[in-house]
């Protein structure tokens, strides 16, 4: 389950703030990037799986607009196109979305949705994901609690 590489991501990190990613541990659990693109603040919150620093779940806004790209990494398309059914859960609160697997950065699955109070919620508390029934992975909120905030509040979370 390769996911957008670790190579990609510190390789742009790394031009943005020369010798701090580099010669480092690589993180794990959540890590936000901050990007300034010209005035828009591009903002991505990466989930880094121990040992390898694949990323698993990611989730892309820009500052200032409610729009989120919500990105699960998978290992390939599946035999036929239709769409995974995946689910986000966690303490009673459930997220759900079906699409396709495309081939972007790694195969994934993504919805372009926003930080409703399930989504919401589920960042805030820990949840499962799991992919046409099959467990895929769980991401606790134990890590990365200030850039859990920093996005939500950057990108115009529902409160609830």
């Amino acid at each position: 389950m390769k996911g957008f590489s670790r190579l990609g991501f510190f390789a742009a990190l790394a031009m943005m703030s020369p010798g701090t990613a580099l010669g480092q541990a690589l993180p794990e659990g959540w890590y936000l990037q901050e990007e300034d693109m010209g005035g828009v603040i591009d903002m991505t919150l990466a989930w880094y799986e121990r040992g390898s620093g694949d990323v698993k779940v990611a989730f892309h806004c820009q500052k200032g607009f409610g729009d989120v790209v919500l990105t699960i990494y998978v290992d390939g398309p599946a035999a036929d196109a239709v769409p995974v059914a995946v689910v986000l859960e966690g303490d009673g609160t459930r997220f759900a979305f079906e699409s396709p697997v495309g081939d972007y950065n790694g195969f994934s699955v993504e919805a372009i949705t926003s930080f409703g109070p399930e989504l919401t919620a589920l960042l805030r508390g820990g949840f499962a994901v799991s992919l046409d029934g099959v467990a895929h992975g769980t991401f606790g909120a134990k890590s990365g609690k200030g850039e859990i905030a920093r996005i939500l509040e950057a990108c115009m979370a529902e409160q609830g």
